[in-house]
């Protein structure tokens, strides 16, 4: 089964982290030109595609997310560390 997937619409972030969780479905392969992800897998059934949607839509979701709240997520870095170099300080 080959899936054209565009790369203006997924990562390859996105795209490598769902191939692998795919790994325990069916063994892939991953190739690319300028404007499509082309990954084929060797099994060719509904559950195969079904799943492999669901990862990357769910990839798809983290990575937005992150977006989204890289600059709490370093904030919080920041005041544990600033905490942590004031409490060996003293």
């Amino acid at each position: 089964m080959l899936k054209n997937i565009r790369k203006t619409e997924y990562s390859e972030w996105v795209v490598r982290n769902s191939l692998y969780w795919m790994s325990a479905i069916t063994h892939w392969q991953l190739d690319g030109d300028d404007r499509d992800w082309i990954v084929s897998f060797k099994l060719s059934n509904d559950e195969v595609e079904f799943e492999f949607e669901r990862l990357l839509n769910d990839y798809k979701l983290r990575e937005q997310l992150q977006v989204h709240t890289d600059a709490v997520r370093t904030a919080i870095i920041d005041n544990v560390l600033r905490s942590i170099d004031s409490r060996l300080a003293q």
